[in-house]
């Protein structure tokens, strides 16, 4: 797809200007600020199992692929600009990472956003997006750019965490590490960045190979998730009458998502005993944009702001707070962080102040609309595609009908649902 000293943070749009604060909760303290308007490329489908990758390039004026209805959102902070009910147009992003000297902003920082979610939820593909201003090429001309050298990105995802509010143990999921990421091809002297929104789908649907993880487990079974931590939503390490995975008490777990960027030339993602990429390349903003669960901007009226959560949704991003925890370069926490309060208040520069929340999104199992089974790459088309997925996958020993065995059966139950056809949605 993609081959402890001083944090800072900056607050930049993706459109006009802004100056504004990241406030640390427990030592309020200004930190830098930049600006730049963002452009965003393309929305990206990849396959962990499979490897598969449909790039969407949204200047074609699509948004996603196609839904075959495999998976439903399930968790969802997308609503970009929170405030576009008083008549703001800008959208923002987070410069996580950029040790340029123009932001105090140290390499290697970690955010980690989070929220709540019913125990025992599977998750079978997840939205991460990043945005940056690190120079690429677009050689073959598939409209996205081809790949910056050493500039990589870990996410990840775990149970037993609301900000590390309370002191137990925070427990790690999965995590996932992509390195040479798309950058800006945008021509030289150009001041926008680029933004990429990409969906990683852990499950391959026609084999056994999964990465699907089930959040906060409480009685040992894993559905149909691959990855979890037996027993979690039971345990109370603390002693304080309360599961660990449900710190805030409000009977749902505790989950959270991480996001850390690496500068060219400053990590080895092949294990090779040399630094990927080139230092002289550029430490450059890398960040990702800001995000909200469907809802309402509510004025308080007394000078604050809150974001109103609908959580009638499907996917209501449900525990989203004003407030983010930071990670130093050596996995220290340092704290949490907000931006001195959301508002929709004009603050004199023609802009609003975001909640801190950021562009996240989880999907579970979903019910297969149209039956069509034989659609192995689940973009819609039975084709020649779906067949040479078929006979990879029966090659390695793949059990199309799942009786345990690989022969002649599986070959005739695909033809079978091959030459039946489909009606998609």
């Amino acid at each position: 797809m993609m081959n402890a000293g001083t944090i800072g943070l900056a607050v930049c749009l993706c459109a006009g200007g802004l100056t504004g604060v990241a406030v640390g909760e427990e030592s309020p303290t200004t930190l830098g600020v930049s600006t730049g308007r963002v452009v965003d490329v393309a929305h990206i489908y990849y396959n962990i199992s499979t490897g598969e990758r449909v790039v969407t390039v949204l200047g074609n004026g699509q948004t996603a692929g196609a839904d075959t209805g495999l998976s439903s959102p399930i968790w969802s902070s997308l609503v970009g600009n929170q405030c576009v009910d008083q008549g703001f147009t800008t959208n923002f992003f987070f410069g996580l990472d950029d040790n340029s000297g123009t932001t105090s902003l140290a390499t290697n920082a970690a955010l980690s956003d989070f929220g709540d979610i019913a125990t025992n939820t599977v998750v079978d593909c997840v939205h991460i997006n990043w945005v940056t201003d690190h120079d690429d090429v677009d050689a073959d001309s598939d409209g996205i750019g081809d790949g910056v050298a050493g500039l990589g990105g870990m996410w990840s995802w775990w149970d037993v965490d609301n900000g590390r509010i309370a002191n137990c143990g925070r427990t790690p999921l999965i995590a996932f590490t992509f390195a040479d990421l798309p950058g800006d091809t945008s021509p030289p002297g150009d001041e926008t960045l680029a933004g990429y929104t990409v969906d990683i789908d852990l499950v391959s649907s026609f084999s056994s190979s999964s990465l699907s993880f089930e959040v906060c487990d409480t009685d040992s079974d894993p559905q149909s998730a691959s990855i979890f931590n037996p027993g979690i939503g039971n345990m109370d390490n603390d002693f304080d009458g309360l599961p660990d995975s449900d710190l805030d008490g409000d009977g749902l777990a505790d989950w959270s998502w991480r996001v850390r960027f690496y500068q060219p030339g400053t990590h080895d993602f092949d294990s090779d005993g040399v630094l990927d990429g080139d230092p002289a390349d550029g430490f450059k903003p890398i960040g990702v944009t800001f995000g909200a669960p469907e809802g309402t901007a509510v004025d308080n009226g007394d000078g604050s702001w809150t974001w109103d959560i609908d959580t009638s949704t499907p996917d209501a991003g449900t525990g989203q707070e004003d407030a983010f925890a930071l990670y130093a370069p050596d996995g220290s926490h340092a704290g949490l962080f907000w931006f001195g309060g959301f508002s929709c208040d004009d603050d004199g520069m023609g802009g609003y102040t975001p909640s801190a929340m950021f562009s996240h999104r989880l999907y579970g199992p979903g019910i297969v609309v149209d039956g069509c089974l034989a659609d192995l790459n689940d973009d819609g088309v039975l084709n020649f595609f779906d067949v040479s997925l078929f006979l990879a996958d029966f090659a390695a020993g793949g059990d199309y009908n799942s009786d345990g065995a690989t022969n002649f059966f599986d070959v005739s139950a695909f033809l079978s649902d091959f030459n039946e056809g489909c009606t998609f949605p």
